[in-house]
């Protein structure tokens, strides 16, 4: 029946140690975008910032988010703060520098140092699938193509 077909599944999540999560980072990292997450005193690439860059950063927050959906490793973090750490992985990967700012840690309850572990696991597995990229700068199209391709 239905319901003893739950029941199985349930327990079966139970043996396994599986933690099933409501809110996934996606949604988190969304409503730290509508807050904003660009700052006038920030530079790009040693540069002033263009009109593009928020977009830009959503591309690579998406697409960060969803690479870290592929790996069930990720699900040790709350969703907040691999949110906040998948931010810092677009900042970086932009070259926005500084890559953590006061405004951030407000906005996302975390330090720069609280979600460094994250940071690096979600940098090291983007290397680790797209080798080449994470160690040079790339454009924020190229992100577009490697999330649907």
């Amino acid at each position: 029946t239905p319901l003893s077909f739950r029941d199985d599944e349930v327990e079966v999540l139970r043996c396994l140690e599986w933690k099933l999560r409501a809110i996934p980072p996606i949604h988190v990292v969304g409503y730290f975008l509508s807050k904003g997450v660009i700052f006038e005193a920030d530079t790009w690439q040693g540069r002033r910032l263009i009109e593009k860059i928020p977009k830009y950063v959503k591309k690579y927050a998406e697409f960060f988010c969803n690479l870290t959906l592929q790996e069930y490793a990720f699900q040790q973090y709350r969703p907040s703060h691999l949110a906040a750490a998948i931010l810092l992985a677009s900042r970086v990967a932009l070259q926005i520098e500084p890559k953590w700012r006061p405004e951030l840690v407000r906005l996302t309850g975390f330090e720069e140092i609280e979600i460094s572990g994250a940071f690096h696991h979600v940098w090291s597995y983007y290397e680790e699938q797209f080798p080449g990229h994470g160690s040079r700068s790339i454009s924020p199209r190229s992100v577009a193509s490697e999330m649907y391709s």
